[in-house]
């Protein structure tokens, strides 16, 4: 891979011996940002050790999707990344350089989620966001630190890091993996990452341009020989174009070489460059996801083909899902920390899958997919998009709102619609919204309707807080079912359901997982 290269950041002093870590994190990314500032809210000491310098500066992976963006309003950064990046809501396809039809998505999810758009935020921005935040709770990055080693028992992990030629020891509770594909902690846990390697290489490039391209949109240009993706950055005029390399050229390539791809058929005209790079796409899936008091999360853990914009989104979904397990483990309380793998991997391997042959079929050479590429889907996929039920669940599965947990142990139970393991559903009232309520990132009960005085007094004794919502036509719509009882994840997903209070049923739900 090449890519311009970034200036350094002031080097750090040193890391110095540190025994009260609760979880050490590897890897300064989206991933190991999120689970740090997530970690932090709930009370938890960290430490982030990271071998680079500072945070990208490229802007690497662009968009985040509604489930992300629902986790950062959890954590109080929705308002703020509102500002900084930018909607779309459509895709215009090319063949040929000629306009073909155009995807609209407008208002297909505003009765799912505060968020029912798709919106650029790129890593940079996302690193930014994040250690800012993480800034204002007294939780600085380790920069220019490596995770040279760790070993573990039943109590704790003890792990070498090392900063200009300068080693320390740092004992944690739990560490956790957010190095990369390349995950030097997946490494040392002996966890094979397996998958494959596309044959195709493929470029990205950060442009400023103008041409046949809308604009404000993301653009499809298909050819008998070329894919072109281009998508709207936050700033004026400037694009993502992401291609694929003909096979002809080595592996030492320059911008110019690609220059042409992008502006034959008077698609696009390149007025500046701003970021340049080349690169492989694997699909791989790690065995394990935890061994342990170790676990790995984002690219340590999955990697794929960046069909849909799913990557970054994952691992931002990963620490979500881990932090407030080990928050619980931490106190004394471990149980739901092996759920953790069995909830996140196989959403990995589904996705993985799912990018797999979309990407195949959309960059194969072979003449059914050419045929694909410049016949079906440019006549078909237009025409498909204006049923509102395939609107829907393209927005669905794009945005991650529709990923739940229904095989998990955490999920027990079912209310109305509602099952235990789902997201809880999206409900708007006069003073907001449900959602209000998960900002606490505690467990909580939710009642639609009116709630029983045994449901009061059980809340209590507990210390569970009970929020009660109008039993309204939106809920209904929703799948809530009147005056039933849903006891809510702090990551906001539906742990347990039940029609009617049981005191047997929470009990031992309660006593399992959380006390």
């Amino acid at each position: 891979m090449t890519q311009i290269p970034t200036p350094e950041a002031p080097a750090p002093e040193p890391p110095a011996p540190d025994l009260a870590t609760e979880v050490l994190i590897a890897g300064a990314g989206p991933t190991g940002l999120m689970l740090a500032l997530w970690l932090t809210r709930l009370g938890v000491r960290v430490r982030i050790a990271d071998p680079k310098s500072g945070p990208v500066q490229e802007t690497r992976a662009i968009a985040v999707q509604a489930r992300t963006l629902e986790f950062y309003d959890q954590l109080g950064l929705g308002a703020e990344a509102m500002t900084r990046g930018r909607h779309f809501a459509a895709i215009n396809l090319f063949v040929r350089g000629q306009w073909r039809g155009r995807v609209d998505l407008r208002g297909v999810g505003t009765d799912l989620t505060p968020h029912p758009y798709l919106y650029i935020l790129t890593q940079d921005q996302n690193e930014k966001l994040l250690v800012d935040h993480l800034a204002t709770l007294g939780v600085e990055v380790d920069w220019q630190t490596t995770v040279n080693g760790f070993t573990q028992d039943d109590e704790s992990v003890t792990a070498t890091l090392e900063h200009a030629g300068n080693s320390a020891e740092v004992q944690a509770q739990y560490i956790a993996g957010c190095d990369g594909a390349t995950s030097a902690v997946r490494h040392m846990l002996n966890i094979p990452l397996s998958g494959g390697t596309y044959g195709q290489r493929f470029y990205v490039a950060d442009v400023t341009l103008s041409g046949k391209v809308r604009a404000d949109d993301v653009n499809l240009a298909m050819g008998a020989s070329r894919f072109l993706a281009f998508f709207p950055m936050p700033q004026p005029g400037r694009h993502r174009v992401v291609g694929q390399l003909p096979d002809q050229l080595g592996e030492d390539i320059d911008f110019e070489q690609v220059r042409g791809q992008i502006e034959e058929d008077g698609l696009a005209l390149v007025e500046q460059l701003h970021w340049f790079s080349s690169y492989r796409v694997h699909h791989r899936v790690a065995d394990h996801f935890r061994r342990g008091r170790a676990f790995i999360l984002g690219d340590a853990g999955h990697v794929h083909t960046p069909v849909g914009g799913q990557g970054m989104n994952t691992g931002l979904g990963d620490a979500s899902n881990l932090a407030w397990k080990l928050a619980q483990a931490v106190r004394g309380r471990p149980a739901a920390l092996a759920t953790y793998e069995a909830e996140r991997r196989p959403f990995a391997l589904s996705l993985v899958n799912t990018t797999d042959r979309v990407f195949t079929a959309v960059v194969s050479s072979s003449p059914l997919a050419r045929w694909l590429r410049l016949s079906v889907m440019p006549n078909v996929l237009p025409r498909l998009s204006r049923l509102r039920a395939m609107r829907r669940l393209l927005f669905l599965t794009v945005s991650q709102t529709r990923l739940h947990y229904p095989d998990s142990l955490l999920s027990v139970g079912q209310a109305g619609r509602v099952k235990g393991g789902v997201r809880l559903p999206w409900v708007q009232n006069e003073h907001g919204s449900n959602f209000d309520a998960l900002r606490s990132l505690r467990w909580q009960l939710h009642v639609y309707g009116v709630p029983t005085p045994e449901l009061l007094t059980w809340s209590g004794r507990h210390d569970l807080p009970l929020h009660v919502f109008p039993s309204s036509r939106e809920a209904a719509h929703a799948g809530l079912a009147d005056s039933a009882i849903y006891l809510v994840r702090p990551d906001g997903y539906v742990g347990l359901a039940l029609p009617r209070f049981n005191t047997a049923t929470l009990d031992a739900y309660v006593g399992h997982w959380l006390a």
